[in-house]
């Protein structure tokens, strides 16, 4: 038997657990998620995400930005909140039924989701900074194409 308290002695992970796609991608889930909060990004990625839909989409409703994320509503409801507090966003109620809301991005939301693009894709390089270029864009094009088996939210055009 292995003795895991001899602090002289490197531990690996069994061969078995690392042959594990899942697992290792976890483990860099965990870790990048680490890397972002040493590196003091400012923004939590669900409100980093719905920033980037409202880019593109608005004015968005909040089902529909549900339906994108695939939260809760009563989660994105949450995230309204908080984004809203942050003038990062504006909720207009629809005018024909008022439980609807449009989203709309600030111009506050607006500076800030470009200042985030720019920090989370240094951050990520960085985090990433063992891969070259291509290892980077090959990464990213694996795991879009492992996700596109299972969420058609992933089968973007352009990437």
């Amino acid at each position: 038997m292995k003795d895991f308290n001899d602090s002289t002695r490197k531990v690996s992970l069994p061969e078995r657990v690392l042959r594990l796609p899942v697992y290792l991608m976890l483990a860099l889930t965990r870790e990048g998620y680490k890397h972002a909060i040493r590196s003091g990004i400012e923004l939590r990625m669900p409100h980093y995400v719905v920033l980037a839909i409202l880019a593109e989409l608005e004015p968005c409703s909040q089902k529909q930005i549900s339906k994108y994320i695939a939260l809760d509503k009563s989660d994105v409801t949450k995230l309204m909140n908080e984004l809203e507090s942050m003038s990062l966003v504006q909720r207009v109620e629809d005018r024909q039924d008022r439980r609807r809301h449009s989203v709309r991005l600030t111009a506050k939301g607006k500076r800030q989701l470009e200042f985030s693009d720019r920090e989370l894709n240094s951050s990520m390089r960085d985090f990433l900074s063992a891969l070259s270029d291509a290892e980077y864009q090959q990464l990213q094009q694996l795991l879009l194409k492992a996700l596109r088996g299972h969420d058609e939210r992933f089968g973007i055009a352009g990437i």
